[in-house]
């Protein structure tokens, strides 16, 4: 499963060991997926920040009632 964060390292570029290749800018967003290694190595190092997922989302499909 992905996890959206927030990169404030280098900027850099990875591919991980899906063979999904990322571009890592400072201050950008990014998906990664939370049981890759490198991103527990960014975590450690204190270069992500997970973006919490907003509660009052819609599902995908799901109608708003109008």
């Amino acid at each position: 499963m992905n996890t959206k964060y927030r990169y404030t390292g280098p900027l850099s570029g990875v591919t991980l060991a899906s063979g999904q290749e990322v571009m890592l800018n400072p201050g950008g967003d990014v998906e990664l997926p939370e049981q890759d290694e490198y991103t527990k190595t960014l975590l450690a190092l204190g270069h992500l920040t997970q973006i919490p997922v907003a509660k009052n989302s819609k599902a995908k499909g799901e109608s708003d009632g109008r």
